[in-house]
């Protein structure tokens, strides 16, 4: 395997600033990361296993990966988009979701629809946080959710969702996460909004 092509990938998850793949024998035996302090260097190296897993079936060992974290420019008080309700609601085959985000004390909403398969649930509601934040930027078409996936791990659920935003014709891969606590539907939004908060938070500053 060509480990070298993990740092392309691993360079694309927020917060990492770059990466570098050390090799013992051909196989890798450290994984360096340089990243911002904007978020924990446990959600970091989750979404590093997510992106390995699911781009290369590859299951890395969390032991080999250092995470050193630098101060960046960016202002950590510039404005976010949060979470503010979810419903899903069930009829028939089909599944309705309405998301509810706030944006500078102002609150956006967006209801979508499809068929009501657990995987495709949990894409739904993933789907429908992209259009609402679609909303807030006036903009139509940027996103696509790529994957949701649901991972136990030392009796913690976490939620990681890929996606896909097209800038400019320049297609960029993003991966957020989240912790559930209560509720798994709240953990997808914001692990979709995780996915892409300081992605805006960059373009706006």
């Amino acid at each position: 395997m060509d480990y070298m092509v993990f740092q392309e990938a691993i360079n694309k998850i927020d917060g990492v600033i770059n990466s570098k793949v050390v090799l013992d024998n051909n196989e890798l035996s450290e994984l360096h990361i340089l990243a911002n302090n904007f978020r924990s260097p446990k959600q970091i190296v989750r979404d590093i296993e997510t992106v390995l897993l699911t781009s290369y079936n590859y299951k890395i060992d969390r032991k080999i990966i250092s995470v050193a974290q630098i101060q960046t420019e960016y202002d950590e008080k510039l404005k976010r988009i949060v979470f503010d309700g979810i419903s899903l609601k069930t009829s028939g085959n089909m599944a309705e979701c309405t998301v509810t985000l706030n944006y500078e004390e102002e609150e956006y909403s967006v209801t979508e629809k499809g068929i009501k398969t657990l995987s495709n649930q949990r894409k739904i509601i993933a789907d429908t946080t992209m259009r609402v934040i679609e909303k807030i930027l006036g903009q139509a078409s940027i996103f696509e959710v790529i994957d949701v996936i649901v991972t136990e791990n030392h009796r913690v659920t976490f939620v990681s969702v890929l996606i896909s935003i097209l800038n400019n014709g320049i297609e960029e891969t993003m991966v957020g996460s989240a912790v559930v606590k209560n509720d798994l539907n709240e953990a997808i939004v914001k692990a979709s909004l995780s996915a892409i908060n300081r992605r805006i938070q960059k373009s706006s500053s």
